[in-house]
């Protein structure tokens, strides 16, 4: 006849679960990249063309062959010119906060991107996740600059 100790049974799977509520906060805080690389891609923008945006008024997929490493991240461009122009001045055209959502920065929350959703706003560029971010923007534009900023320099600070 066999015979089980209950904690036995248990012990395993409770160790694992003490173990992941121990790591769970220090990986969130790790989690943090000034750079959104996106979910999967490792390359900022999803391979998109920041200067595109100021120099064609759309967002323009970037090649492999203009690359340019910055701030840890991997840029693409669509042409040679864009690549040049970003190399000389990076912070004119690399999106605010890091390329996360401006709407949900301006929130306290990091967020994804559509990149065919953006706004470019005293010389900077602002993406956002929806529409509906965007819009808000317009509506609110200082107060939401204010706040995105705030946040994120204290996302910065972490």
């Amino acid at each position: 006849m066999w015979k089980f100790n209950v904690m036995q049974i248990f012990r395993f799977p409770l160790l694992l679960i003490l173990v992941s509520l121990l790591i769970l906060p220090v990986r969130t805080g790790l989690a943090f990249e000034e750079i959104n690389l996106g979910y999967f891609s490792g390359i900022a923008l999803g391979g998109y063309d920041a200067v595109s945006y100021f120099t064609e008024s759309k967002a323009v997929m970037g090649i492999e062959a203009y690359t340019v490493e910055w701030n840890d991240a991997t840029w693409l461009f669509s042409s040679i010119a864009n690549r040049q122009r970003f190399v000389t001045s990076p912070e004119a055209y690399a999106p605010q906060y890091g390329g996360y959502c401006s709407n949900q920065m301006s929130l306290g929350n990091l967020s994804d991107i559509d990149v065919e959703i953006w706004r470019i706003i005293d010389d900077k560029l602002y993406l956002f996740g929806h529409d509906a971010g965007r819009v808000r923007w317009a509506n609110e534009t200082g107060q939401r600059i204010l706040d995105a900023d705030r946040h994120w320099h204290s996302y910065l600070a972490r």
